[in-house]
């Protein structure tokens, strides 16, 4: 099961794979042969990162989504629309992020392949479903993380009735056994018997939920010893290229 960052690069590779062919072939309608060129000069001195003319175009996503922003009212704002515009800008954002490690949430996580996959759709890229199967994976699973955690609650807090009751049993035999023993005379026994289940019950009640202890994560099936889970939650540490 992927962590959200994973899917996130997973996304991002799809993004890089389906809009180069597009954006190469966009240039070239309106540049020809000197579509390279052109596409160079959006990473001028003063404009993103500079390039030495000696060194190639990195056609990451990086590159594409930087070409199409500075080239967009030249070249695709042809075919294009204006919410594609946004969605560039918004990509640009969130490969920003990716690339400094930013942890994503399942809500950012969600966002970054709904607009992968639109703007896939936009430019008929081939491998547009291939994003809409990682969105309804991504679904199921916080679905089914969501789901985890309501039986998880549910189960504690009628384990919480359960031990309620058994104070409650407790309590009633020992003030029974204590006026059966000493008579009414004991009642201040009694009253010290129900005070201490009181507290034993009120501590039960503010207890929450928590587990404790080695566990299995319900997500990635690591052995774990504390919530959040640190395989599932924490961006991985390897090195993004920036």
């Amino acid at each position: 099961m992927q962590t959200t960052y994973e899917r996130v690069t997973s996304a991002i590779d799809l993004l890089t794979e389906g809009l180069y062919p597009y954006v190469e072939q966009e240039l070239k309608s309106v540049y020809d042969d000197g579509w390279h060129d052109a596409a160079r000069d959006s990473f001028r001195k003063g404009r993103e990162h500079g390039l030495a003319d000696n060194v190639a175009i990195k056609w990451d996503a990086h590159a594409l989504l930087t070409v199409m922003w500075d080239q967009w009212n030249h070249v695709f704002r042809r075919r294009l629309s204006h919410t594609d515009r946004s969605l560039v800008s918004e990509l640009r954002e969130f490969r920003n992020q990716w690339a400094h490690q930013t942890e994503f949430n399942f809500d950012d996580a969600y966002r970054v392949l709904d607009d992968v996959q639109r703007l896939l759709k936009s430019i008929e890229a081939s491998n547009a479903g291939e994003i809409a199967d990682q969105k309804r994976e991504l679904l199921r699973e916080e679905f089914s993380k969501q789901q985890d955690a309501i039986s998880e609650h549910s189960e504690f807090h009628r384990r919480k009735w359960r031990f309620f009751a058994i104070y409650i049993a407790c309590c009633f035999l020992i003030v029974a056994a204590i006026f059966s023993s000493f008579g009414w005379s004991a009642w201040y026994l009694a009253a010290l018997v129900i005070i201490t289940f009181g507290y034993f019950s009120q501590q039960l009640f503010a207890t929450k939920p928590r587990l404790s202890g080695p566990h299995e994560c319900k997500r990635c099936r690591r052995i774990i010893y504390a919530e959040p889970c640190p395989y599932c939650e924490v961006t991985p540490q390897k090195t993004a290229t920036a």
